[in-house]
């Protein structure tokens, strides 16, 4: 393997590190000693990664002498049928508390797997080895775990830490196009809510990372990551500053929970749509200049990349969407919180105090 970076979360006790290489992570016990302590470890990983890699987790579950549990693949596994069914698995496997899980997958599996080891048994130990783009450079990383309810996108959850995320650029090579671009919205929320830097790196290297150059991709991950990192470190639980990450995602989940959680909008388009609609209500509010906007949409223009709702035929209604917006998980005394933007950046917090102010936004700018 070759490593090609590698960097802490630093959490206290739950301080862990990330490490990225270039190839598949076989030799897991060179990067985590304490895998040799575990009295059972098991593989957790779904259908479509299974097929691709087939091969690879097989040497990988030979060499660690762990069981493995396939689950169904997309998004609508991040549900209470497929956590009961996982925890009755793990379970049947008569795993005590110094048991292993070792999520290989996306961000769905990683949800659900983090979320299964802090439930079972109060809590055993798990390892994220993050397959997509997305995953790699945001899910993957900081503890939130979840499932999908009736209501919205991630509204049921723990906040669990994994004890080391492996990133390999390995299984980014047979990732669809469509996966690639997903990932990248991360990066570019990375760079939109702390790093004005990064985002004209993003500007002269965003089709390279698009084209999986290994040494772009390598820095992306490592400085999301970092970001990330720095966030998450001063607040784990997301009691104030963690909630700037969430920059376009309570649009996106609202957009997201519209189409069913389905094909038609996967989670880093939904998050490219709900940038440009905070990047548009933070310029309705007054927050920043319309220059923003121009450097957000030229950007992803040069990359061919879809922001806008008539991109992707969703039909929806200022008053479906803010039905919607109501089951966000960030609402705090009835009121909704948005992040905004000031400045690339820079972001802020915004109650909304007036529904009417948001419906107002919604017919004259949105729909």
């Amino acid at each position: 393997m070759t490593l090609l970076s590698n960097l802490t979360v630093k959490l206290g006790k739950n301080s862990y590190k990330i490490i990225i290489y270039n190839n598949f992570p076989l030799k897991l016990k060179n990067n985590f000693t304490k895998i040799k302590e575990y009295s059972k470890i098991i593989v957790i990983t779904d259908k479509t990664i299974n097929n691709i890699f087939d091969d690879k987790i097989h040497k990988f579950c030979n060499e660690l002498k762990c069981e493995k549990i396939i689950l169904p693949s997309g998004e609508k596994t991040k549900s209470f049928k497929y956590l009961e069914y996982l925890m009755n698995k793990i379970l049947s496997k008569k795993v005590d508390r110094n048991a292993l899980l070792i999520c290989i997958g996306g961000g769905v599996i990683g949800d659900l797997v983090g979320l299964a080891a802090s439930l079972t048994l109060r809590g055993i130990d798990f390892i994220q080895i993050p397959t997509t783009l997305l995953s790699q450079v945001d899910s993957s990383v900081g503890g939130k775990t979840a499932i999908n309810s009736i209501y919205g996108k991630n509204l049921i959850g723990t906040f669990y830490q994994p004890k080391i995320v492996i990133i390999s650029l390995y299984f980014l090579r047979k990732l669809p196009k469509r996966e690639i671009i997903s990932g990248y919205a991360e990066i570019l929320k990375y760079a939109l809510i702390k790093n004005k830097i990064f985002f004209s790196w993003l500007e002269n290297n965003g089709k390279k990372i698009l084209k999986l150059n290994s040494n772009a991709c390598a820095d992306a991950i490592k400085e999301s990551c970092r970001i990330k990192s720095l966030i998450v470190s001063k607040d784990e639980k997301e009691k104030n500053l963690r909630e700037i990450l969430n920059f376009g995602h309570t649009f996106g989940h609202a957009l997201e929970s519209i189409t069913g959680f389905s094909n038609k909008l996967n989670h880093g388009e939904s998050v490219f749509l709900g940038m440009y609609i905070a990047i548009k209500f933070s310029i309705f509010m007054g927050f920043c200049k319309k220059s923003i906007l121009h450097d957000y949409t030229n950007h992803l223009d040069k990359l061919n990349i879809s922001y806008k709702i008539n991109d992707y035929n969703i039909s929806a209604s200022p008053n479906l969407f803010l039905k919607h917006l109501k089951f966000d998980k960030k609402i705090k005394e009835k009121k909704i919180r948005f992040i905004l933007i000031s400045d690339i950046g820079k972001v802020k917090v915004y109650k909304l105090n007036e529904e009417k102010i948001l419906l107002d936004f919604l017919k004259k700018e949105v729909f």
